[in-house]
């Protein structure tokens, strides 16, 4: 989602808006400091106001994604985003059939993503990313569909050996 289906990061955009409200945003640091990264981010994601319409979505996939829809692809958003803002997203969108995201427990990104996805679909499943951290994930893809990526990153990526669907940007 942060990256590539949102040309923004959710979380740095809710680290924003609690920049506003200092007594807001100091609540959150202790989730960070005890818990890590999943308790920090479901802190911030309970406590912001994010304007989920205003968020600038890439139009290049959103556009593919309603194409893939309209001919019958089931598409899940997958994020290591919170979950809370992940179904605000998705409720926006209005094309995912299910949502994968961080939970306030566990960190989605990366190898557990990959769990994640493997495990809910064992028949495989082509997946939609931007960044390193996403390697892992088109490593264990049926294929790869790669959005705006930094040109080390997409060579990377086509490298791995699942076929390339489509490259946006």
């Amino acid at each position: 989602m942060d990256g590539t289906l949102l040309e923004t990061d959710v979380l740095a955009e809710g680290m924003k808006a609690l920049a506003r409200r200092p007594l807001a945003f100091a609540s959150a640091l202790p989730a960070l400091v005890l818990g890590g990264r999943p308790p920090f981010k479901r802190r911030i994601a309970s406590l912001a106001t994010l304007e989920i319409e205003s968020l600038p979505v890439r139009t290049d996939l959103l556009d593919w994604l309603r194409d893939e829809k309209a001919s019958g692809r089931t598409l899940w958003l997958a994020t290591a985003a919170d979950r809370l803002t992940a179904e605000k997203v998705a409720a926006r969108i209005g094309l995912f059939d299910g949502v994968l995201a961080s939970d306030g427990a566990t960190n989605l990104k990366s190898h557990a993503k990959r769990r994640a996805l493997v495990h809910r679909f064992p028949e495989g499943f082509a997946y939609a990313g931007d960044s390193a951290a996403d390697l892992p994930v088109w490593a264990g893809a049926k294929s790869i569909v790669i959005v705006h990526a930094r040109p080390a990153v997409a060579a990377r990526a086509q490298r791995l050996g699942p076929p390339v669907e489509r490259v946006f940007g």
